[in-house]
């Protein structure tokens, strides 16, 4: 009887052995290097400007400078405004690695959205 209790004792302490130890701490996140950031936020800035002021409450590169994000005053409805806000801003904004626009209104929704190469597309 003492060579079953020896054999589980002998599983039990190589299944012991073989597993994982617990995690390591995870490192924490590198940030964004400044001439990234002053990329990014030239780009932004160059769309503003780009686009009709009165229109545009804020713009933003997000990501790693991969999507302009555009920040209005419009109501959900005014979705062909938006469309026409995107396709203005894709004819400046895909530098870089920027490769998508959003347009949203001032709920917050997306109104419009485009990518690289493509015709911009209002939402709903």
């Amino acid at each position: 009887m003492r060579m079953p209790y020896a054999a589980i004792l002998l599983t039990i302490s190589l299944l012991a052995a073989c597993s994982e130890p617990g995690r390591p701490a995870e490192k924490p996140a590198a940030s964004v290097p400044a001439s990234v950031q002053d990329a990014c936020g030239t780009a932004a800035e160059t769309i503003k400007q780009y686009l009709q002021p009165s229109k545009v409450d804020s713009v933003k590169v997000q990501g790693q400078c991969t999507s302009v994000v555009i920040q209005t005053a419009l109501d959900d409805e005014a979705t062909e405004t938006a469309r026409q806000l995107c396709e203005t801003a894709a004819e400046v904004a895909y530098t870089g690695d920027i490769n998508s626009v959003a347009v949203l209104g001032k709920s917050g929704r997306e109104l419009a959205i485009g990518i690289a190469g493509m015709k911009c597309l209002a939402t709903h």
